[in-house]
């Protein structure tokens, strides 16, 4: 894709139609646990402890006083999808199937930018505000005016400056 290069992270993930790949993380987790959860999966039962209304997932506390045990823990997909899962509703949640959930599941995140409500997304624009902070934009034009004066650099990265508009 010619001149991908010159474009701003966002801007590329927009271009392609992708989403960071923090939201990937998190979608891919919440399809594993609405398939361990519902029994798709012959693993994992014992991952998830569910509430009364067998809807929300309840987090198990780490009893470690080590910070760094409580860190692993937190990053099990038990603990990481939780409030995620938690925010669905219960139409998501009551799929019939892995590819029901995962149409409820787009169709839910669409209606939700719509109305500018949050969901699990919201983590790529907490991230790209982190990549894309302060002094980015400055940054980028530096870097872009670098490699269009060094296009033997850009190719040794791979990236692509090309210009065909």
């Amino acid at each position: 894709m010619d001149d991908i290069g010159a474009l701003s992270y966002s801007q590329r993930l927009e271009k392609l139609n992708l989403t960071t790949l923090a939201e990937r993380r998190i979608r891919g987790d919440l399809i594993e646990t609405f398939k361990i959860v519902n029994g798709f999966v012959s693993y994992g039962s014992k991952l998830f402890r569910m509430g009364r209304s067998r809807n929300n997932i309840i987090s198990s506390p780490s009893k470690s006083k080590d910070s760094n045990v409580r860190k692993l823990v937190d990053s099990f997909i038990s603990e990481r999808v939780v409030n995620y899962w938690n925010m669905l509703p219960k139409e998501v949640k009551d799929a019939e199937s892995v590819d029901d959930f995962k149409v409820k599941l787009e169709s839910y995140k669409k209606k939700c930018l719509y109305k500018d409500i949050g969901g699990f997304w919201e983590v790529s624009e907490e991230l790209l505000g982190k990549i894309e902070g302060h002094n980015y934009t400055m940054n980028k034009e530096k870097h872009i005016e670098y490699l269009r004066s060094n296009p033997d650099v850009a190719k040794r990265k791979g990236i692509n400056m090309n210009c065909n508009a």
